[in-house]
């Protein structure tokens, strides 16, 4: 899979402007031509730069485990508002893709039924009874 760096900001009258740059050979004159674009089309204001390799199914799972890594009990619509920080534009459905997908991969314990489902990272821990 090739590289994939994001630049993602906002110009002052509130629109959203992403460039992407994607390939074996990204370097560093092209990232200055991307930065240089942005600046141009929006204003003096530094870009904010994105790594974009990681896959939208990792990024979710590093959220769930900064976020609700803890053992902490979420649902959906909790995962989503946390995520939406990040990533302004993703759907609940697609968190509910995911979350489903770590649940089959067993990353995530699964409880209750809609609309009170809630999910929890799944730790092995070995309970020692007195």
């Amino acid at each position: 899979m090739a590289p994939r760096i994001k630049i993602e900001d906002t110009s002052d009258t509130g629109e959203k402007i992403t460039l992407t740059i994607e390939g074996p050979e990204i370097d560093e004159t092209k990232l200055l031509q991307l930065i240089q674009a942005l600046k141009a089309i929006k204003g003096e204001e530094q870009p904010r730069v994105i790594e974009a390799s990681e896959s939208m199914k990792a990024r979710i799972w590093r959220i769930i485990v900064e976020n609700f890594g803890d053992g902490t009990w979420f649902s959906l619509r909790d995962l989503h508002n946390v995520a939406l920080k990040e990533m302004p534009d993703l759907k609940i459905t697609a968190v509910s893709t995911y979350v489903s997908r770590l649940v089959a991969e067993g990353k995530l314990i699964k409880r209750g039924t809609k609309p009170n489902t809630r999910y929890r990272v799944y730790t092995s821990r070995v309970t020692a009874r007195v």
